[in-house]
């Protein structure tokens, strides 16, 4: 019997039995060997259960197969009789778990059929179901809820930061310290489904961050902001530096009055049993209080279209939060504890990290975090004269790479305080950029780089050196086809597509913002990945500088006009018509992955076919109307019953704050009584996009 392992190269050997005869002749000075059987049997199976949106790679030898939809398969190459085979699945559908039966066995004079696929979903599926209005409730002590809000004094800052200047939008607090807390998922009835004791919690976002407390409501109470829960928090001896530290550099003991302004800090012991800790497959879930959509419904539906058409795109749902801020004989803002508050709904957005990574590339390479301005077309992120920020004592250094790992959580009161000041109590409970240090930069400000490495910390200057090799090429103005060999040109004209048909204006084109670059190793190309999804939907007029001098944009070094009239925008350049590349956010700096990609007209047929697909199969009033009027009636009693509200004048008893009132009206209703009367519904920038989009593809 022939005997041939049909196994994948690189994995495992090609192996031919012993059995395999040689016969020799020797008569006549000839010999001959019998010919072998004619290859002439199928392998074929059936996939069932997976997503039609993702595909399945499976193997065969050397051959490989991408399957797109449930039903049957077939190999292409034929078998001989006696033949061993093995099929091995190469990539599973994203965020599905499929298993393989009778993938293995030998040819015996018949086609293999009987190979079966079922796929299902992973256990990260319930927690970010739409269906649902998911309840959360964390518990904290009344010390650590202290210390995050001490953190948050400590950390706002108005002149400066490592990244560079600060304006008045950008003046929040950046702590990255994590504040413990237990965590509970409930059902409806607020009943625990499951519990996680001492989870990271922080402050998260960039706008959107602010001080914690309503000190104007009566009594003084937490108020909504966006934050972070990470599972896998060990925490450590350094989580105490931001709370407290006394006139020895030490941490100060637990208790009121001074040090610490009369706010209670304390020494966080470690939680190492925390490392590589899961809840429903996520390492880190955020919540966003929804600050720029008065709807709470543009975040979640951007996310949802995405993860439709197969972007490599977090997931996001809806949220209650409750919060519980216990204290034995304690109080809070004048009332006693135990005190439980209604935080609101938030928008629960899945973090693309590790974890999310594996559930899509089974794969962990390197995964960048790009910030403004992060177009790949600058100096400064090629340039290898930079100083490394791990490699540096000097905690604010003007020529930090603008490729590293973000730092704002220190090791020690030293690193964080600096040699100086870390003994003296008076700079140590003192605000940032007031009396601080040298040239009034604090210690207390962050590092945040442009390219920010979220995965393999440990080897950033090997990624790096990749990122830099990265950009070095493209600022070569390599052609498409030698642009497609490093870069995921399909995945980054689908992405456009869908930043285009949602006017995603705060992103890579526009901002050179909101995105993540990940080197996929085994393909051996960057992938583009759209983030931060909040700023979709909305249509504005821009402002106008002339009539308006005190707007900081209009300065000269910004464009307002990035986030204006997103309804209007064209995909390309057409006569008067404001296109989508048309107004960088930084003028001097061009989208260059944008330019190379779409010089190719190839290419722009292909952005008009997935613009196209879009159209078609979602980004339809007809089909987003029924699902925001549901998802409304599950939210709203509980974003009008929320004590996180200001009381007001209006009709919802919420802020009077046109980028914090709680407005359904927005969904599809009539904009000349919305708090701000120039922001478009979502009706009408859905139904007035697709027209646009329309004649624009019909015209090309």
């Amino acid at each position: 019997m022939l005997r041939i392992e049909l196994i994948k190269p690189l994995k495992k050997y090609f192996v031919i039995s012993s059995s395999i005869l040689l016969f020799i002749y020797g008569c006549g000075g000839g010999s001959e060997s019998p010919s072998s059987p004619s290859p002439n049997y199928s392998i074929n199976g059936t996939v069932s259960g997976m997503d039609n949106i993702r595909s399945l790679d499976l193997s065969l030898g050397s051959e490989n197969l991408t399957i797109s939809q449930n039903g049957n398969f077939s190999f292409t190459q034929l078998l001989e009789e006696g033949v061993e085979y093995e099929i091995e699945i190469e990539r599973e559908p994203a965020r599905q778990d499929c298993e393989i039966t009778n993938e293995t066995g030998v040819i015996n004079n018949i086609d293999v059929t009987n190979v079966e696929i079922i796929c299902s979903d992973d256990e990260t599926i319930p927690l970010f179901a739409l269906d649902r209005l998911h309840k959360i409730r964390l518990t904290m002590s009344v010390e650590e809820w202290r210390a995050l809000e001490l953190d948050t004094l400590r950390s706002n800052y108005s002149i400066n930061d490592a990244s560079g200047p600060a304006f008045s939008w950008t003046s929040w607090t950046h702590s990255e310290i994590y504040r413990q807390a237990d965590f509970e998922y409930l059902d409806d009835q607020g009943g625990v489904i499951a519990s996680v004791e001492n989870v990271g919690f922080k402050m998260q976002g960039n706008t959107s961050r602010r001080y914690p407390v309503d000190y104007d409501s009566n009594p003084a109470k937490p108020r909504r902001f966006s934050f972070a829960i990470k599972f896998d928090e060990k925490f450590d001896e350094d989580e105490s530096v931001y709370s407290c530290v006394d006139i020895n550099g030490v941490p100060a003991s637990v208790g009121p009055g001074l040090p610490c302004l009369g706010i209670i800090g304390q020494n966080i012991p470690d939680y190492p049993e925390a490392d590589d800790r899961v809840f429903m497959g996520v390492e880190k879930l955020r919540f966003r209080y929804n600050k720029h959509d008065p709807s709470y419904q543009r975040e979640v539906l951007t996310h949802e279209l995405m993860n439709r058409i197969g972007l490599p795109v977090a997931r996001a749902t809806h949220a209650q939060v409750e919060l519980i801020v216990t204290g034995t004989g304690q109080t809070l803002y004048g009332q006693p504890l135990p005190q439980t508050y209604n935080m609101g709904v938030f928008t629960m957005v899945e973090q693309v990290d590790k974890p999310f990574l594996k559930r899509y590339y089974d794969e962990n390479d390197y995964l960048f975090k790009v910030g403004p301005p992060g177009n790949l077309a600058g100096s400064s992120v090629v340039d290898t004269n930079c100083d490394p920020y791990e490699d540096t004592v000097i905690y604010y250094n003007e020529n930090f790479c603008v490729i590293g790992v973000e730092k704002s959580d220190p090791e020690s009161a030293e690193e964080w305080l600096g040699t100086v000041n870390y003994l003296n109590q008076d700079y140590v409970n003192t605000p940032i950029n007031q009396e601080g240090s040298e040239g009034n930069i604090s210690q207390f400000l962050p590092y945040k780089p442009d390219y920010d490495l979220k995965t393999k910390k440990k080897s950033v200057s090997e990624a790096r050196e990749a990122l830099r090799e990265f950009a070095q090429f493209v600022q070569t103005n390599p052609s498409v086809t030698q642009l497609g060999e490093q870069f995921d040109i399909p995945g980054f004209i689908k992405a456009q597509a869908a930043e285009i048909v949602v006017g995603a204006v705060d992103h890579y084109v526009r901002v050179a913002n909101n995105y993540y670059l990940y080197y996929n190793e085994p393909t051996e190309k960057w992938i583009y990945m759209p983030n931060d999804l909040d700023y979709t939907h909305i249509d504005r007029p821009a402002p106008n500088c002339a009539e308006d001098p005190t707007i900081e944009v209009c300065n000269g070094y910004f464009n307002p006009r990035t986030f204006a009239d997103t309804i209007a925008i064209r995909a390309f350049p057409s006569g008067d018509h404001p296109h989508w590349a048309g107004e960088p956010f930084y003028p001097n700096d061009p989208p260059i992955l944008w330019n190379l990609v779409f010089s190719d007209e190839n290419n722009k047929a292909r952005l008009y076919e997935e613009i196209q697909g879009i159209l078609d199969s979602f980004f339809d009033w007809s089909i987003i109307g029924p699902l925001l009027q549901e998802r409304k009636n599950r939210l709203h009693q509980a974003i009008i019953t929320t004590d996180a509200a200001d009381p007001g004048s209006n009709p919802t008893g919420l802020t009077i704050s046109c980028n914090e009132q709680y407005n359904p009206e927005e969904i599809e209703g009539n904009e000349a009584g919305f708090c701000d009367p120039s922001r478009a519904s979502i009706r009408r920038f859905i139904e007035e996009r697709r027209t646009v989009l329309l004649q624009e593809i019909s015209e090309n």
